[in-house]
């Protein structure tokens, strides 16, 4: 058996529930059938490839956002300087 509920240190009525569903998941499991599926492999390929190209999105927007500049040493020593003070050409200079 996956999990018997007498092996489970902790027998809340939540943790016996799970158990239950669980094995009651895993019972079940034979019966589906995607992974016989004859277009099974190229549909896996789609969506490989499509949890990559969203892993990939989530990491850049991470590093576009707000929460990643903090972690830069450099973000934090240009905070400390301040903003750019304009020189007489126009051009901005950090003080």
């Amino acid at each position: 058996p996956l999990l018997d509920s007498g092996s489970l240190p902790l027998r809340s009525p939540e943790s016996l529930e799970a158990a239950a569903r669980l094995r009651s998941l895993g019972a079940s499991l034979g019966a589906f059938r995607c992974v016989h599926s004859p277009r099974f492999p190229q549909e896996f390929v789609q969506f490989a490839a499509r949890q990559e190209l969203q892993e990939q999105l989530q990491q850049l927007q991470f590093q576009l956002s707000d929460q990643a500049l903090e972690l830069l040493p450099e973000y934090h020593q240009r905070l400390q300087v301040g903003p750019p003070k304009q020189t007489p050409r126009g051009t901005p200079k950090y003080t």
